[in-house]
């Protein structure tokens, strides 16, 4: 709930403060959802890559993703021993895990999927009838005859550099005591002089001193540690040691390939994995200090060799991949005149229209548009996190107490599907009846699909949300919270509403 002043304008706390007063609200749909019903959902989706090409395609599968599941599953498996010891330790690191988490398993979705619904195959099929269409007019080839051969040679050349391109973002900055040590690099040039510029550096150190309160809050140290060694040892024995700079190889060498070592050794070491210490450095910051930091010098390194060895020989191919993107889309545009080509997804705000839709995704296997609380009761797993089901709950189920959140036919609907073209970032966006009525919560997309950020699979694609009924009856019903339930316009078949939308002062 969003609060304001009295006039309904925004304002610091006060007790005398109301809630929002917008000049509109979505009403809320009490009946459901049937087959083939209009869906709409308004979102920011975040990034999609639809006209990426093969070349793009297979190395996104063959290597690079893999890349990426096999360091998030190591740093998932390391964090969820620590989270299954300690409650704390489990509340400090259930945002970053699940965060972690989701793309974890999108990235081995998207790859499987990839392959499941040949994708691959259909981006080539889409090229070879560029390439015919193309050279069978001479300007056409003299104006897009180099488009797919600048993609090709330029993925040939970014395949040897895209293991390290990735490691440097999952593994090196996977690990926390050294993206937070990176972070840190900015303070250097302002201690380089013999007298630092006390305003630049008391703003630098402010600055520090925000990012570490939100940082130290929800670190275990010796946690990062094992997390630490773990991916510098998958590092070590995966990279070409060409890439990898030397102070990392001399500290390897220093701890006999013992990582368990050499992590240890940061950690005691260095005054970024220990508040007490990051806090005494920064009352009185010493470029000396940081010069000798392990943690600082090893993130420092990785970038630095990053930077100069590996950034210069794929600069001009990213140009090159540029170029050719934006040749092959206007040919396919000039090639297709009959048809709509949309742009990517890009964080802005998105309107996406469809249908309430079950599936077939394979042979003998059928998705119905709706699931019921059964559903909930038949997965549940006290041993998975993910499928634990609260006593509550299951008094409420055994009770059949659904308030008046439950269907005609007396029973609980949890989630519905639906043809809509979401991906990340779309999550909690409005799902919208043809009435402009709230029906449902978009939460995630199906697995057979997990391929539609790079090709759209029409036949299989589905969007999964939540009933709003649901949401409300675990509002009502399960957390006890009634009131914010009264606030709201639910609206029935017959256009008999309930609407108690009084403001509420903060208590």
């Amino acid at each position: 709930r969003i609060y304001t002043d009295k006039e309904g304008k925004p304002a610091e706390y006060s007790v005398d403060n109301v809630p929002l007063r917008p000049k509109h609200h979505l009403p809320i749909a009490m009946d459901g959802v049937k087959k083939d019903d209009y869906a709409m959902i308004m979102g920011y989706p975040g990034r999609t890559d639809r006209y990426l090409t093969s070349f793009g395609v297979r190395q996104a599968v063959e290597k690079e993703q893999p890349a990426r599941v096999n360091l998030r599953g190591a740093r998932l498996e390391t964090w969820k021993k620590g989270m299954d010891k300690d409650a704390e330790v489990r509340i400090k690191y259930a945002a970053k895990y699940a965060g972690v988490s989701n793309y974890w398993k999108y990235f081995m979705g998207q790859t499987a999927q990839v392959k499941n619904n040949r994708v691959i195959d259909k981006k080539e099929k889409e090229e070879a009838a560029f390439t015919a269409w193309v050279n069978a007019d001479p300007k056409r080839k003299e104006k897009y005859g180099e488009a797919l051969d600048l993609l090709r040679n330029a993925y040939a050349v970014m395949d040897e550099y895209v293991l390290i391109n990735t490691y440097v973002g999952e593994a090196i900055f996977g690990s926390e005591i050294l993206l937070q040590a990176y972070r840190m690099e900015g303070l250097r040039p302002i201690l380089e002089p013999k007298n630092p510029d006390a305003v630049k550096l008391n703003a630098a150190i402010q600055s520090m001193k925000a990012r570490n309160e939100a940082f130290y809050k929800d670190y275990e140290p010796k946690l990062d540690q094992e997390a630490t060694a773990r991916l510098l040892e998958i590092t070590y024995n995966t990279i070409d040691h060409k890439f990898l700079p030397k102070y990392f190889l001399d500290m390897v060498k220093k701890n006999k390939n013992d990582f368990n070592k050499l992590s240890a050794s940061i950690f005691a070491k260095s005054v970024v994995g220990d508040q007490a210490k990051m806090d005494a450095f920064l009352k009185n910051p010493k470029k000396k200090t940081m010069d000798s930091d392990p943690a600082i010098r090893l993130a420092s390194a990785f970038m630095g060799k990053y930077r100069g060895e590996v950034v210069p020989n794929i600069q001009n191919e990213y140009l090159n991949i540029e170029k050719g993107n934006r040749l092959f889309i206007a040919g396919l545009r000039e090639m297709n005149t009959d048809k709509k080509y949309y742009p990517n997804a890009n964080s802005t705000m998105r309107l996406t229209y469809g249908r309430v839709l079950d599936y077939d995704p394979r042979d003998a296997v059928h998705y119905n548009y709706i699931s019921t609380i059964e559903g909930v009761f038949q997965k549940e797993d006290p041993k998975n996190d993910e499928f634990v089901v609260p006593a509550k709950l299951k008094e409420l189920y055994e009770k059949k107490d659904y308030g008046n959140y439950a269907g005609k036919d007396g029973q609980l609907y949890l989630n519905f599907i639906t043809d809509n073209d979401i991906t990340g970032g779309n999550s909690g966006s409005p799902v919208i009846n043809a009435k402009g009525h709230l029906i449902g919560c978009a939460f995630d997309g199906n697995w057979e699909a997990m391929s539609g950020d790079i090709f759209f699979e029409t036949k299989v694609q589905r969007t999964i949300a939540v009933d709003i009924r649901y949401i409300l009856f675990i509002v009502d019903k399960f957390a006890g919270a009634k009131h914010l339930v009264n606030e709201m316009t639910l609206v029935y078949e017959a256009d008999e509403t309930q609407n108690v939308s009084l403001p509420i002062k903060a208590k």
